[in-house]
């Protein structure tokens, strides 16, 4: 209960109290004029009834904002229920959505990197040909060196060998 409550409960004590203690004097008749006709009868008495005719008044008053104020939070609430399903529906679209384009991204880079790798297979064997073909001819012009190495020093023994053999 709020304090706001707590002032009220304690005012209609107070006033029971009041009325209670006051009760000889509120129910003494007097003569009440109501402008067109007189009546005789307890003017505090119908002045007490008309307080608790206004006060229940207004609790069903304030009873029935309380309720509309109730409904109004329901209704809101059930609006931001909907409103939170479509927000998710659309983020697992936007997730699936962004998913689908990973997949695809990944797909044409598996492609392009099979391109490369068969590309790359391609210039590998084509540097291992020209390697071997390089190592090749590379070991031709070296046993052509060595042939004609291994010529000249023949000649040049048999040369030194003659001359050896003409001033001994």
């Amino acid at each position: 209960m709020n304090f706001i409550g707590i002032i009220i409960l304690l005012a209609l004590f107070l006033l029971a109290v009041f009325t209670l203690a006051n009760w000889t004097v509120l129910s003494a008749s007097s003569t009440l004029s109501f402008i067109v006709f007189d009546i005789e009868g307890p003017l505090g008495v119908i002045l007490l009834g008309a307080m608790l005719v206004l006060v229940a008044l207004f609790v069903v008053y304030a009873l029935t904002l309380k309720t509309a104020m109730l409904m109004e939070s329901r209704r809101h609430n059930q609006e931001l229920e909907a409103q939170r399903k479509l927000a998710e529906t659309a983020e697992a679209s936007r997730l699936s959505e962004l998913r689908t384009q990973i997949e695809r991204e990944f797909a044409q880079l598996r492609e392009a990197i099979g391109g490369v790798d068969v590309r790359m297979d391609s210039h590998e064997q084509a540097m291992k040909q020209s390697l071997n073909e390089a190592a090749n001819g590379l070991a031709a012009l070296v046993a052509e060196m060595d042939d004609k190495i291994d010529r000249a020093l023949a000649r040049h023994a048999s040369d030194t060998k003659g001359d050896r053999d003409e001033h001994p």
